[in-house]
């Protein structure tokens, strides 16, 4: 697999773009229920932790060209090719946030409209990174399951990262003038975002026997001349690797549901988040990497 560049850059995105989403999301509550101080600095900082994450994505992707200085080269043709539109899309959703993180310092007032549009620019540029790769030549990648992948991932990295930053913040946030209470996050929107994890892998588990019922139909009507070895036969070949993978997901996010079921019937004793949610979170995060492992796995 010689797809690396690619593949950090394109989970570092859905990870910067799901964490947008989902804090922005919350942004409102977190607004009328933490001092203003302390929501303007919470906000900069993740806005500064989400530019970072597209950051090194970004890094990641210019490494894949070859010759870097060639990168300009990738917006020529916006208007006919998903990697243009990708290209500014990305560039675009970064520069919005960079525009809401001065705002806020310059005014100290969060901009609800900046951070909206770069949540939109976010979600359309998954859209067009997913796009690249459903309208090419390889055959695992021709169908929608490769949209259902990236949004899957987006939206599970997202809801994983905010609940494991709110948990850091709520520990050391005081060291950088954050004061966060230990229930920031309530029960039942511990809830939510777990839902979202849910729904996110459960959609994908669910869709498995269609993509599967594809890939058998397809390769008994098409030839694959992309590359030496066909990329549904490298594929099947990594079966015992994709149960794994999926295995792992699904556990990591069983282990946050009893997290939660557990901190239901012991609310009033203490925080929610438990060493099984967070152990059950980085058992996800990994699981969401390595699922993107096996999407580029076209080849040996």
């Amino acid at each position: 697999m010689n797809e690396w560049s690619l593949l950090i850059f394109t989970y570092m995105m859905n990870a910067a773009v799901g964490l947008c989403v989902v804090s922005g999301v919350f942004a409102m509550h977190f607004s009328h229920h933490l001092p203003t101080d302390s929501f303007k600095r919470f906000m900069m900082l993740m806005i500064f932790i989400i530019c970072g994450i597209a950051g090194v994505g970004s890094v990641a992707s210019i490494t894949h060209l070859g010759v870097p200085l060639n990168a300009p080269n990738a917006i020529n043709n916006v208007f006919s090719a998903w990697l243009s539109r990708e290209v500014v899309v990305t560039a675009s959703f970064v520069g919005v946030l960079g525009i809401s993180f001065l705002w806020l310092w310059k005014t100290g007032k969060f901009s609800f409209l900046l951070y909206g549009g770069a949540m939109a620019i976010g979600l359309f540029d998954i859209f067009c990174m997913a796009s690249i790769y459903r309208y090419t030549s390889i055959l695992t990648w021709n169908d929608i399951n490769t949209y259902l992948m990236f949004y899957g991932t987006t939206l599970t990295l997202g809801a994983v990262l905010f609940i494991l930053l709110v948990v850091i913040v709520e520990k050391t946030g005081h060291r950088v003038g954050i004061a966060l209470p230990a229930d920031t996050l309530s029960l039942s929107q511990l809830w939510l975002l777990w839902g979202m994890m849910a729904v996110s892998l459960a959609g994908r588990l669910l869709y498995q026997p269609f993509y599967e019922h594809y890939l058998t139909l397809t390769q008994l009507t098409h030839k694959s001349i992309t590359f030496p070895l066909s990329p549904i036969d490298a594929y099947d070949s990594i079966a015992e690797l994709r149960i794994g993978v999926l295995a792992a997901a699904a556990i990591g996010v069983a282990l946050c549901c009893i997290s939660l079921v557990r901190a239901q019937k012991k609310a009033h004793n203490g925080v929610p988040v438990c060493g099984g949610f967070i152990t059950g979170g980085l058992l996800t995060i990994a699981a969401e990497f390595m699922l993107r492992y096996v999407f580029y796995y076209i080849h040996i």
